[in-house]
């Protein structure tokens, strides 16, 4: 279980920086910055985590991300697992993308690189303006998490989420070796041990059953492959 314990304390140093990193992450200063024609923070993070996610997935969300930290933190005070609804997200980024292609193509291209662009000296929370912006995420995050149940700003309300989930897609176009899981050769004696651990709630049993562990939602958090008494799951780097 080392593995869970570093990514925890990983995904915790992420919540608890986030007052000081959360600007490259807003999907709001995205938006100001490209009616200025400036690439900002934000726009050159959103672009790591695309092509960082051709190699390495949704694993982002489990071991860096910090509302995934926060996630992990508040678990133990929800029991019920926010399940359905995974495609409400596309529906939060698609308007969210298009406003920005139009508002770049209005003002005539980006023009300049700006990557601590409203931030005080890089950091975050410099302003009265940007303290409620963080406010605001947390009280989402908390609000979905109580009224939903756990993951739900995963599920239903990351921005961040649809461009590792498109970054996916490429991969499989790409065929690039890539961080997944995968079956072993050890049968599964079906004690539900990997499916009542998994962080986003999915039927990961039923997965081994087909051999299939492809799932839009998995985080790549390895927690499933650590709690099988054998072996019959694991988290490897591959193209195949």
């Amino acid at each position: 279980m080392k593995r869970q314990i570093l990514r925890k304390r990983l995904s915790y140093i992420s919540f608890f920086l986030f007052p000081a990193t959360f600007v490259y992450f807003s999907p709001y200063v995205i938006v100001d910055a490209t009616t200025k024609g400036i690439i900002c923070g934000s726009f050159i993070m959103f672009t790591v985590l695309l092509i960082g996610s051709i190699f390495f997935g949704r694993a982002f969300c489990s071991w860096a991300c910090p509302l995934g930290g926060a996630q992990e933190i508040l678990s133990p005070l929800k029991k019920k697992m926010a399940i359905k609804g995974r495609h409400i997200k596309w529906f939060i980024w698609v308007p969210w993308i298009l406003a920005i292609i139009i508002l770049d193509i209005r003002h005539g291209g980006y023009e300049k690189i700006n990557p601590i662009f409203r931030t005080t000296y890089g950091f975050s929370l410099g302003t009265i303006y940007t303290a409620i912006a963080y406010t605001a995420i947390i009280m989402l995050l908390l609000i979905s998490f109580f009224a939903i149940g756990k993951r739900s700003f995963c599920r239903h309300f990351c921005w961040i989420a649809p461009f590792m989930l498109i970054g996916r897609k490429l991969q499989s176009i790409l065929k690039t070796p890539t961080l997944k899981l995968s079956t072993t050769d050890n049968p599964c004696i079906n004690c539900h041990r990997c499916t009542s651990n998994c962080l986003m709630g999915l039927e990961v049993e039923e997965m081994v059953t087909k051999q299939n562990m492809k799932d839009s939602e998995c985080i790549l958090c390895g927690n499933c492959a650590d709690v099988c008494k054998k072996g019959c799951i694991k988290l490897t780097f591959k193209n195949k």
